[in-house]
């Protein structure tokens, strides 16, 4: 199955509107963090259209955020941080989500894989990956595309993993 990585298009809203909604009805956090239909800061759910907004913002700002889209379908999403983004220090150069149907088919590995190259146009070698301790999953991925485990750190209230990922 063809897999690719875009960069969200006005285009893609009933892909994108598919999954938020297979996500928010499986419950858990979604990840990346730039996945969000509500504004806490406005009180109110937001549009796709502003949405998209909030990503021209965020990639002004040292964070992009791509679409995962295999088969016709979107399946996840992995945002890149990158430059003076504070983000990097907590939460890494890279994080990503897998929505809940298309979990453990090998799409987070692929994903990644094809992100890593794009990190590396972005100046960044290795890419830190940060993962819950307990997150065996997301382990398994970060490992598979080469991770070394290099400590720990205390983040969103629990332990967590950082790895160094090479992207050459």
């Amino acid at each position: 199955m063809d897999a690719i990585l875009v960069r969200p298009l006005p285009g893609h809203q009933a892909l994108y509107e598919a999954m938020m909604d297979e996500w928010e009805a499986h419950g858990g956090r979604l990840n990346p963090g730039a996945l969000r239909r509500w504004s806490y800061r406005l009180g109110r759910a937001v549009s796709y259209a502003e949405w998209l907004g909030w990503m021209d913002d965020d990639r002004a700002n040292g964070q992009e955020l791509f679409f995962y889209i295999a088969g016709g379908q979107l399946l996840g999403a992995i945002s890149l941080r990158f430059g003076n983004n504070p983000s990097i220090a907590s939460d890494g150069h890279i994080g990503y989500g897998i929505r809940p149907s298309a979990r453990r088919q090998g799409h987070a590995a692929r994903m990644l894989s094809l992100a890593l190259p794009l990190a590396k146009a972005k100046g960044i070698d290795p890419a830190v990956i940060t993962c819950a301790e307990n997150n065996i999953a997301s382990v398994k991925v970060i490992e598979r595309c080469g991770g070394a485990l290099v400590g720990y750190q205390h983040g969103n209230g629990k332990r967590e993993r950082v790895y160094h990922v090479p992207t050459a």
